[in-house]
């Protein structure tokens, strides 16, 4: 399932940092931090002109001219794995991967793979990217999960991954949980290669993927003033990258905890990477 990447690379060419959403207000932050490092970045985008238009800006800014674009669509396995057999092709080695896409819709929608479409880019999909994108990562690489605190108020139900009674910030917060209880599973797989996987929680942000916006106009402005900026949610995903430990949560400038103390049901958690391992166990290579 998770076997080493065979063909021969050019030494000479640097590894590449792939960020899903990266053309959102914190993946775009995110990008840029990182071309302004002078890495290798890779823009994962569902709207590939618009990734396009920010990478050619990027390396204008930045004068950073390894930057470059395949477009991702998270809505369904199939695409998914066509993303990855195009990464594949570009005989490149990977450092990171860097999952930022997040959807929180405003209704119900099912995905082309009958999965709740939040629940599809928030998980399912993201750990079939995760699991495919590994074998490419080089030795001492990153995978870094974005998850929120909006995890903490939920529970997920013996269903899972199917949601039966439908909320946009319930089936949100149950796929970041979700996420964050899978990755402990990752983590433990992936360090044969020392490969990292950790967690970030980029707080809650005046404006993103998730469309915070709409809800931002009713909270008052003096609440407002008080949410961090994009600039401050992207500082635990750049502690992450800077960091060899694995199975962690990072929050914040300087907080980062096991993700395995967050395991609180055992026998969830087993059953949900178990029914995960299912769905996607056809989508695997």
């Amino acid at each position: 399932m998770m076997t080493e990447n065979q063909n021969a690379v050019d030494p000479n060419v640097k590894p590449l940092y792939i960020v899903t959403g990266s053309t959102d207000s914190m993946g775009s932050v995110i990008t840029r931090k990182l071309a302004e490092q002078g890495k290798a970045v890779l823009l994962a985008s569902r709207d590939i002109k618009k990734a396009e238009n920010y990478a050619a800006q990027l390396r204008t800014v930045t004068r950073n001219k390894d930057i470059s674009c395949l477009q991702l669509d998270l809505n369904s396995f199939e695409l998914v794995n066509d993303f990855v057999k195009r990464l594949r092709a570009l005989n490149r080695p990977v450092a990171a991967l860097i999952n930022n896409a997040g959807l929180l819709p405003r209704r119900s929608e099912i995905s082309d793979d009958g999965f709740e479409h939040s629940v599809q880019v928030n998980y399912l999909s993201t750990v079939l990217l995760s699991m495919q994108v590994y074998p490419l990562i080089e030795e001492g690489g990153h995978i870094v999960l974005s998850t929120s605190v909006s995890r903490r108020f939920v529970s997920l139900p013996y269903e899972f991954p199917a949601v039966s009674h439908f909320t946009p910030w319930g089936a949100y917060a149950q796929s970041k949980l979700a996420l964050t209880l899978f990755s402990i599973y990752m983590s433990s797989v992936m360090k044969v290669r020392r490969v990292s996987v950790n967690c970030v929680n980029p707080g809650l942000l005046k404006s993103g993927a998730l469309a915070m916006s709409r809800w931002m106009d009713r909270v008052p402005d003096y609440l407002s003033r008080s949410i961090p900026s994009p600039e401050a949610g992207v500082v635990p995903t750049l502690r992450a990258l800077e960091s060899k430990d694995t199975g962690y949560l990072f929050s914040g400038a300087d907080k980062q905890v096991k993700t395995s103390t967050m395991l609180k049901n055992r026998e969830m958690f087993i059953r949900v990477c178990n029914d995960t391992m299912r769905i996607l166990k056809e989508h695997l290579n």
